[in-house]
């Protein structure tokens, strides 16, 4: 099999200023007065247990139905595999290697010159805001920046992701001020992250009540022990993780106690987008509702979304609302889309010029007026693994490229790309890198032409061996008193 040596030796990514643009063109919105603009996004929603998706139970019937009365995107690829790279991709409109947060510490933000989604909507005259349940919406990674109002509610007292629930009502309080001025408003579900909460984690497992699901299993900290990650002798997940292994009935009812947290997002955001539609905003909003990334659910041995590319992970729903394309309803686009993607579509459908931003996404604007158009040939990826003990260096350890049949793995921890056949296998089960080396040679070409064509230009040490200082890999409880410890962060 032929494996460009080049490649192997130069995958690795740092933060950096920003790149030659691969897009950037702007059309004003055809509304003459703004449209509002409002994400919601799913934290670890995988598309393929949507109902809309394709998926046996009954989990999301409120989103299938929003996705049926507007455009429903099938092939939608996150950035990264966890939250903060994500979340950066997005409020930037830049990848891992650009805005530079691929990695837990709080001493690394935006660089202050790449400007922030809200800055640039505030400068057109938006008012701003944001509502978040969980960690790495702290204000501490830098991501506020912009916003008038900026509401993180993660708790480090229980460590856990707050509710929906808990601020969405004053996410719609926000919304009813100053009606005369648009709004944008980004605002995060948490519900579905770990530990999966749900007012009824049982709907689909009624059998599991009392079940040590849901006191051990369902956490990061088990997810990462049944990774692999090291645990001490005496940690009780020892005992567990070996039951958990041995008996397939535990697995099922992890599955099922993320089916059931699904199902109750899906209702809260459905009753969210019901009450902006009773507010009058709905005939000019653009609404998007989309997931920062998935979650694996022992596909490939993983669980949860600390490691690897996989489909579970990067697979991830997208549904918009646009004004403009009523006619569109019930439209399903084929064709590959990234996360990045949705920084200049808000910014083209609220008139806001890009050009100058050198952003690495692409409007999707033209696939509302065009669905069957190609907006791109190849789909990119890329993560730092969110190890528990850190990882002392700044590689960006995982890679992926895709095409609309073909994806092509590569991680710097192991010594051989993988290759999978998405239309025969899309959960990735069957690796077809020894038998089409045709396949990994256009691929792996075309990853490295990205990571050159897209990687910050500056002289200088590589950052490799040694993080510079301040960047510190410190215990997640440290990381978390850093952050701060309030129940409400406004």
């Amino acid at each position: 099999m032929f494996i460009p040596l080049l490649l192997v030796a130069a995958l690795t990514g740092t933060a950096g200023q920003p790149l030659p643009s691969l897009a950037a063109s702007t059309h004003p919105s055809k509304e003459q007065r703004p449209l509002n603009v409002l994400i919601i996004d799913i934290c670890s929603a995988r598309a393929d247990h949507f109902g809309t998706y394709g998926y046996s139970r009954d989990t999301t019937p409120g989103m299938d139905k929003f996705a049926n009365e507007n455009v429903l995107f099938e092939n939608a690829m996150a950035q990264s595999s966890w939250c903060l790279p994500n979340y950066a991709s997005l409020l930037t409109g830049h990848i891992p290697e650009v805005h530079g947060q691929y990695i837990v510490s709080p001493f690394l933000k935006p660089d202050k010159t790449v400007p922030t989604m809200a800055e640039k909507m505030k400068e057109a005259g938006y008012r701003t805001a944001a509502f978040s349940g969980g960690i790495f919406s702290l204000q501490a990674w830098g991501l506020d920046r912009g916003f008038d109002v900026y509401e993180a509610l993660f708790s480090t007292r229980t460590h856990e992701p707050r509710k929906f629930a808990d601020y969405s009502p004053r996410a719609l309080d926000w919304l009813k001020k100053d009606p005369a001025k648009p709004f944008f408003l980004y605002t995060t579900v948490d519900d579905l992250h770990a530990p999966y909460q749900s007012d009824n984690p049982n709907r689909y497992s009624p059998d599991s009540e009392g079940s040590p699901i849901s006191t051990m299993a369902a956490h990061v900290r088990f997810f990462r022990a049944y990774n692999g990650e090291p645990i001490e002798l005496a940690d009780p997940l020892r005992s567990f993780l070996k039951e958990f292994r041995e008996e397939p009935a535990h697995l099922q009812q992890l599955i099922a106690r993320y089916d059931a947290s699904l199902n109750h997002v899906d209702r809260k955001v459905s009753d969210f987008l019901s009450q902006v539609k009773n507010l009058g905003l709905w005939d000019n909003t653009l609404i998007i509702v989309t997931a920062d990334h998935g979650e694996l659910l022992n596909e490939q041995g993983l669980l949860g979304h600390t490691e690897s590319l996989y489909e579970p992970v990067l697979h991830v729903p997208l549904m918009v609302h646009h004004p403009d394309y009523a006619h569109r309803a019930g439209t399903r686009v084929r064709g590959l889309v990234q996360r990045i993607d949705l920084t200049p579509t808000v910014y083209e459908a609220a008139g806001v010029d890009y050009e100058h931003l050198q952003l690495q996404g692409k409007s999707l604007i033209s696939l509302l007026e065009n669905p069957s158009a190609n907006l791109r040939e190849y789909a990119f990826a890329s993560s730092k693994r969110s190890l528990a003990a850190g990882r002392k260096n700044l590689d960006i350890d995982e890679r992926v490229v895709r095409d609309q049949r073909w994806k092509l793995h590569w991680y710097q921890y192991k010594d051989r790309f993988e290759l999978y056949d998405l239309l025969k296998d899309p959960l990735e089960t069957q690796d077809l890198a020894e038998q089409r080396p045709d396949i990994i040679s256009r691929l792996s070409f075309q990853l490295l032409n990205h990571f050159e064509s897209s990687r910050p230009h500056a002289p200088g040490l590589p950052y490799k061996r040694e993080p510079p200082n301040p960047v510190q890999i410190v215990p997640r409880t440290q990381h978390l008193n850093r952050l701060g410890s309030s129940e409400h962060t406004p």
